[in-house]
């Protein structure tokens, strides 16, 4: 039960993080820049953070599909 636990945490947490950086790239970053709101530093820094946390995700499901634990 625990694999299939991860595997589904795993899985939420991706689709929560892509999810962000849909927002931030589409939305949050493009409203900051037009508002001309000194956020936009901050929330460029955010998409940059959560798109490597993106990449760290997608690379550990890969790794367990790769040893037929996912």
């Amino acid at each position: 039960m625990s694999t299939e636990n991860i595997n589904y945490d795993l899985v939420k947490l991706l689709k929560s993080k892509m999810d962000n950086v849909w927002r931030l790239e589409k939305f949050y970053c493009k409203d900051a820049e037009d508002a001309n709101c000194k956020s936009l530093e901050s929330l460029k820094q955010i998409l940059e953070n959560e798109s490597l946390h993106v990449k760290m995700l997608k690379e550990a499901i890969k790794e367990r599909m790769d040893a037929g634990i996912f």
